[in-house]
C-alpha cells in the first residue's frame, strides 16, 4: 500500500483526495498545511490522516512514498525540492514552478535521488481530449498537420476583484496560471512545441491601478506541425474548442461541453458524402448527450464516480502518475518533469513580449505608527469605500488584509498603513488593534469544507479580534455581520432593529448558522465588558463588486439567474458607499448609544430581483434573464446537489434546509427607521441616483 501525503489543504486538495479515494492501492497517510484547522479538516475527510505543519516535520517523522504538492505556485520549488531530495516521488500541481530555472532544479533533485517527478497537467486526461487522441491514433484521419484552439475562460478572481492573487502580479504569472492548460494539450497533440509568435492584445484595466494582458494570439510549431492558440482570459462565456486538421479529416472538440466530432471522407459523391457526415455528427451529438446524462445519473445513484470533465481529468492524471510509479518499481520508465519545465519556459518566452508596468510598492508602516481607525479586511469591496470615506474625513487608517499585492493607489496614501495578516493570527491582530482606538472588523474569517470548519473560521476569527480589542481597551469595535443572520422567510413579517438573529440557526445553512453564532459571540463579549456594536448590511451593490449578486439567485452563468423566489418581492438593497457612511456614523455617535446593539443597514431603493436584472440587462446590453422559482423547485434542486455530494463520498453533508431556502428568498421586509435615527444616516433614496451607482457603473 503506497503511503501518500497531501501537501497543502486548499481548494484543489479535495479533487486530489477524490481521485486517490478511487484507488485501492494507495492511502492518504498525511496532510501538511501551516493552518492546523484546514489540515485537520482535510485529514478527517481523508479517513484520519496524520497532520503536520511543515514538509520538514513530515520527512522527519513519517516520510511517505509519494506526495502531491498542492501549494501556491511561488512555493512549488521550496516545497517539492526537500521531498525530492529525500527520495519522495512528487506529483506537482501546475505550473511546475515560477521559472524554468526553478523547474530544472526540481528535475535535478529528482535525478539525484531517484525519485519520480511529474506535473499535474490534468486536462490532457479530459474525456474529450482522450477521445481526440484515440481518434488520431486510430489512423482513420491521417497524420496531424495543424491544430487550432480557442481558450475563452472566466476568471473567478477577476470577477470577485481579488487582484491580490499571485496570477495578477505579472503577464508571466497569468500565463503560468491559465495558459498552461491549453498549452499542455497542444504539447500532447503535436509534441513539444517552439513558440513562433505571441501577440498580446491591448491591456485590460478591470480596476484602478490594475493592468492585465488577458488576450493573446500565439503560434507554435513542432516539426512540420503548427498550432494556433487564441487565449481570452476573463471571458463572460466559457468556450474551449480545439480543431485538429489531419490529412484525411478533421477532429473537433468542445472541452467544456465534453463533445467530440470527427469528420472524414466517404466513398460517395459530394452531396451524399456531406449528408452522411451531417448524420454522423447528429448521431455523435445525441450519443454525447445520452452519455453525459447517464454518467450524471450514475453519480447520483452512487453507481459511478464524479461525472464532470474536470474531476474525470483529475482522476485520469492521478491514476497515470501512480500507475507509472508501479511500472518504475518493476523496471519501467520513471515519470519526469521535462514537459512541465518546457511549458513554463514557453510562458516565460511569451510573457517577455507583453508590456510591463512598474507597480508601486505599498509602503511598510512604521513599527510605532498609530492611527485613528483600524479596519480589518479593509481592501475588499466595502473596505475600499470605507477607507476612502475615512480619508476624506482626514482620518489615519490602519488596514489589514490577507494580501497586500496589486492594491489601488488609495492604499498608498500617506495616511494609510497596510498590514498583511489574517484575523486567525492573534498576535498580528493584537498589534494592529493596539494602534487605533476604534476598530472595524470587515474580515470574513475564511471558509471551510463543512459546518464545523466554517463556524470555526468565522466565529474564531471574530472572537480573536474581539479579545484583542478588550485587551487593548479599544474605545469601540464595529463588527460587520450580514443580513444572512436574520430569518427573512416570512412574507407577512416586517423586521426592525429590535428583532434578533434567527432563533433557529441549526435549521439554517452553514453560512447563516455561522453568522448567527458570530453575532452571539460578539454580544457575549459585550456582556463581558467590550463596547461592540453589530452592523448587518443586506444586499450590497455598486462600483467595486460583481453585479451578479448571489442574494438574487444562483448565477450558474452570468446571463441566467435562477432565482431564490418568484422575484417580485422588494429586496433590501444598499449601496457600498451608504454602508461605508453607516459604519462611519457608528464610529461617531456616543458609544453608549450603540454598544450591544445590532443594526440593519438597508437602503431606501428596494427593487425586486426581476427589476434589478432587467435594469442590469438594459444598462449592459447583455441578454440577462431571471428565472423565478418556488420553494418546491428550489428544494428539489438542493436535494439533487445533496445527492451528488453524497455520491462523491462526502458522508457528513447536511441535508438541505427548507428554512434556509425560505430565508434566501428575502420575503420579509426590513424597517430601518430606528437605525436612521440612531446614526443620523440617510441612504440614497432617489431611484435615478441608485440606478447610476448600482447599475450604470457596470455598463463599461
Amino acid at each position: 500500500m503506497r503511503q501518500v501525503a497531501l501537501i497543502g489543504a486548499g481548494f484543489i486538495a479535495d479533487a486530489h483526495l477524490i481521485a486517490l479515494s478511487a484507488m485501492s492501492d494507495v492511502r492518504v497517510s498525511a496532510v501538511v498545511d501551516p493552518s492546523a484547522s484546514r489540515a485537520e479538516s482535510l485529514a478527517r475527510r481523508a479517513g484520519g490522516a496524520a497532520v503536520f505543519a511543515s514538509v520538514e516535520d513530515l520527512i522527519a517523522q513519517a516520510k511517505p512514498d509519494a506526495a502531491h504538492v498542492l501549494t501556491p505556485p511561488p512555493l512549488h520549488r521550496a516545497t517539492a525540492e526537500p521531498l525530492l531530495k529525500a527520495g519522495v516521488s512528487v506529483l506537482l500541481e501546475k505550473p511546475m514552478a515560477e521559472t524554468a530555472e526553478d523547474s530544472q532544479a526540481l528535475i535535478d533533485a529528482a535525478e539525484a535521488s531517484g525519485a519520480a517527478l511529474r506535473v499535474n497537467h490534468n486536462f490532457v486526461f479530459h474525456p474529450a481530449i482522450v477521445r481526440v487522441r484515440e481518434a488520431i491514433e486510430s489512423g482513420k484521419y491521417g497524420r496531424i498537420r495543424a491544430v487550432q484552439m480557442r481558450y475563452a475562460a472566466p476568471l473567478r478572481q477577476m470577477t470577485a476583484r481579488a487582484f491580490g492573487h499571485w496570477m495578477f502580479d505579472s503577464p508571466r504569472n497569468l500565463l503560468l496560471e491559465q495558459a498552461v492548460h491549453p498549452l499542455s494539450i497542444i504539447d500532447a497533440l503535436i509534441g513539444t512545441p517552439d513558440l513562433v509568435s505571441a501577440e498580446p492584445e491591448a491591456m485590460a484595466r478591470p480596476a484602478e491601478g490594475i493592468e492585465i494582458a488577458n488576450r493573446w494570439s500565439m503560434v507554435l510549431r513542432s516539426g512540420d506541425r503548427e498550432a494556433q492558440l487564441q487565449l481570452i482570459l476573463g471571458a463572460n462565456y466559457p468556450s474551449w474548442s480545439v480543431s485538429v486538421l489531419c490529412d484525411d479529416g478533421v477532429i473537433d472538440a468542445e472541452i467544456f461541453e465534453n463533445r467530440v466530432v470527427a469528420r472524414g471522407a466517404n466513398s460517395t459523391i459530394a452531396p451524399i458524402d456531406q449528408a452522411k457526415r451531417s448524420m454522423t455528427i447528429a448521431k455523435g451529438a445525441a450519443a454525447d448527450a445520452v452519455r453525459g446524462i447517464g454518467s450524471y445519473t450514475a453519480e447520483l445513484l452512487r453507481l459511478g464516480g464524479k461525472s464532470d470533465g474536470f474531476n474525470r481529468s483529475m482522476g485520469g492524471s492521478v491514476a497515470r502518475f501512480h500507475a507509472d510509479l508501479d511500472a518504475h518499481a518493476l523496471g519501467g520508465a520513471r515519470p519526469d518533469g521535462a514537459t512541465g519545465r518546457d511549458l513554463v519556459a514557453l510562458c516565460e518566452s511569451a510573457a517577455s513580449r507583453a508590456p510591463t508596468r512598474a507597480v508601486p510598492a505599498t509602503p511598510v508602516p512604521g513599527a510605532n505608527a498609530v492611527y485613528d481607525v483600524a479596519v480589518l479586511g479593509g481592501t475588499g469591496f466595502i473596505g475600499q469605500h470605507l477607507t476612502r470615506a475615512l480619508l476624506d474625513q482626514g482620518k489615519r487608517v490602519a488596514v489589514m488584509a490577507r494580501s497586500t499585492r496589486n492594491l489601488p493607489d488609495l492604499y498608498r496614501n500617506e495616511n494609510v498603513g497596510v498590514f498583511a495578516g489574517s484575523i486567525s493570527d492573534a498576535e498580528r491582530v493584537a498589534d494592529i488593534v493596539a494602534r487605533a482606538p476604534q476598530v472595524v472588523n470587515l474580515a470574513h474569517g475564511g471558509g471551510g469544507a463543512d459546518r464545523a470548519a466554517i463556524t470555526e473560521a468565522m466565529v474564531g476569527g471574530a472572537e480573536t479580534v474581539a479579545r484583542a480589542c478588550k485587551e487593548a481597551g479599544s474605545e469601540r469595535l464595529i463588527f460587520v455581520s450580514s443580513s444572512a443572520a436574520l430569518y427573512l422567510g416570512d412574507l407577512l413579517k416586517t423586521l426592525n432593529q429590535a428583532d434578533g438573529p434567527d432563533s433557529q440557526p441549526e435549521a439554517r445553512g452553514d453560512y447563516g448558522y455561522a453568522k448567527v453564532k458570530a453575532e452571539e459571540a460578539m454580544l457575549a463579549m459585550h456582556v463581558d465588558g467590550l463596547p461592540v456594536a453589530i452592523l448587518r448590511p443586506a444586499v450590497v451593490v455598486g462600483e467595486g463588486t460583481s453585479p451578479f449578486h448571489s442574494a438574487l439567485g444562483a448565477f450558474n452563468t452570468e446571463t441566467h439567474c435562477v432565482g431564490w423566489s418568484r422575484g417580485t418581492t422588494p429586496l433590501p438593497f444598499v449601496l457600498g458607499e451608504d454602508v461605508a457612511t453607516a459604519i462611519i456614523r457608528s464610529l461617531d455617535v456616543p458609544v453608549e448609544r450603540i454598544a450591544g446593539k445590532a443594526l440593519n443597514i438597508v437602503g431606501d431603493v428596494r427593487w425586486s430581483a426581476r427589476k434589478y436584472v432587467e435594469e442590469l440587462a438594459s444598462a449592459t446590453g447583455r441578454p440577462l434573464y431571471y428565472h423565478p422559482n418556488g420553494e418546491a423547485s428550489l428544494a428539489g434542486m438542493e436535494w439533487l446537489k445533496w445527492a451528488a455530494k453524497r455520491a462523491s463520498g462526502r458522508k457528513n453533508v447536511p441535508t438541505p434546509s427548507h428554512r434556509d431556502l425560505r430565508s434566501r428568498g428575502m420575503l420579509s421586509a426590513i424597517d430601518t427607521k430606528v437605525e436612521k435615527e440612531l446614526l443620523g444616516w440617510e441612504p440614497v433614496a432617489d431611484e435615478a441616483e441608485f440606478r447610476a451607482r448600482a447599475i450604470a457603473v457596470h455598463a463599461k
